[in-house]
């Protein structure tokens, strides 16, 4: 009975093994894929309009034209600029697939590893929701304290027909509630700082120290507490400022209206173009914290040295940075979506077929909401950990290679068997 059991176990663990190794290799294909041929679709449908403007000119039973000549030739000419720009959109795709074929093997061997990750260091899975918590726990508290801080402005007399006193902002008191602010926005980007960090250093032991590790989770933890505050706390302080900046720039936007700049296009348009250009920035700033967090993580050094040691290292490896990037957000968007659509349709299935839950429900819409909100919560949150895990693990692999002559000497068996496969290509094509 143990032989059997033992060889149930092994079946079960080779068929989830096969699943991993082939799914995210077929996702990406397939992603890719879907991509080329939608745009060369795209294109001959374009070009399927164009013809028709070419055919004989559609007469009405009166023998006028139906279509206006610089319409029609108007259209044609659009309908020839869509179907150029597509198919060029899918010529340049398939020669950039045949040119980075061996970047994109190595980003679904990474995408491999960082569910090899998330598969072996569960506790892992455990981060986001504590994270979660103590930003809940945050804005508990801030909201409390807005709430006294506010009620200690100088009170108004109730208007007319409303029982309620009005509190009048003075100077004083703005300056207190802008300072509150501030405190929110830099101890949220703190506590977001450290999740990210735990998970980065998880995943950079899990890297280096695969066979040694004892509680990756714990010990970055400890890392981080001990360590790393300092580098968390200033990275946190730049992304709030920035944010910071970007809520005064509304404040000072509506103020503006208030006082009387007129309401006009280009007042509107510049400041939209300033609206953009903060949101851009704010982008550039939580993607270079995220990256100098897992260099501080994998190095130990401060996050100024880290973070410029990130910015050259994604400049020397743009491609495969971008498409680690753009194919983790596609995973964790797929990850998301199938973790919120099938808990809400086996509970819309539950609710409905069984007869004692669907005799006490008039209306399951309500509760189907329900549960597309909290599975989405879930899954964004764990989802967290496979993207940073991805992201970390590209990075350890980089730096794996820069200090070890151009050969990585720690890496996990997904990214081995990338390795190795590229070392065969690269000797055939020499001899």
């Amino acid at each position: 009975s143990s032989r059997r059991r033992h060889t149930r176990c092994s079946g079960v663990s080779w068929a989830r093994r096969c699943v991993q190794e082939t799914g995210i290799g077929v996702i990406v294909w397939l992603v890719i894929i879907t991509f080329i041929l939608g745009t060369t679709a795209l294109g001959a449908l374009f070009y399927q309009k164009y013809a028709k403007y070419n055919e004989q000119n559609v007469e009405s039973q009166d023998g006028s034209s139906n279509v206006d000549e610089d319409t029609k030739k108007t259209n044609k000419e659009a309908f020839m600029g869509l179907f150029i720009f597509f198919w060029a959109v899918a010529a340049i795709s398939f020669l950039l697939v045949c040119c980075f074929f061996n970047r994109i093997r190595l980003v679904i061997a990474i995408l491999k590893a960082a569910a090899d990750f998330v598969k072996d260091v569960c506790s892992a899975l455990l981060v986001p929701p504590v994270m979660f918590t103590f930003q809940i726990m945050l804005y508990v508290s801030w909201l409390i304290t807005l709430v006294y801080l506010y009620s200690t402005g100088e009170q108004k007399r109730p208007q007319e027909g409303w029982p309620f006193a009005s509190i009048e902002v003075d100077q004083r008191l703005e300056g207190q509630l802008a300072y509150h602010l501030f405190g929110l926005l830099w101890i949220n980007a703190f506590i977001i700082a450290l999740g990210q960090f735990i998970l980065a250093s998880s995943a950079g032991i899990w890297y280096f120290m695969r066979q040694q590790m004892n509680s990756p989770v714990r010990t970055s933890v400890f890392r981080a507490l001990r360590y790393h505050m300092g580098s968390l706390a200033f990275g946190s302080l730049i992304l709030a400022i920035v944010q910071f900046i970007r809520i005064t720039f509304e404040y000072i936007k509506k103020k503006s209206y208030a006082m009387g700049v007129p309401e006009n296009a280009v007042t509107k348009f510049i400041f939209k173009c300033m609206k953009c250009c903060l949101a851009c920035f704010e982008r550039f700033i939580k993607f270079i914290n995220t990256q100098a967090y897992i260099q501080v993580a994998l190095t130990g050094k401060s996050f100024c040295s880290s973070a410029i040691a990130a910015f050259y290292l994604i400049f020397r490896n743009t491609v495969v940075f971008g498409m680690t990037h753009g194919l983790s957000i596609i995973f964790v968007f797929v990850g998301k979506l199938f973790i919120t659509v099938i808990p809400t349709i086996a509970g819309f299935l539950v609710i409905t077929q069984v007869e004692d839950i669907s005799k006490r429900i008039s209306s399951p819409i309500s509760l189907c909401i329900c549960f597309a909100f909290i599975s989405y919560a879930i899954g964004s949150l764990f989802m967290q950990v496979w993207g940073m895990a991805s992201e970390t693990i590209l990075q350890a692999y980089l730096v794996d290679i820069e200090v070890n002559a151009n050969v990585a000497t720690n890496c996990p068996a997904s990214l081995q068997e990338f390795v190795d496969k590229n070392k065969k290509i690269k000797d055939k094509t020499r001899v």
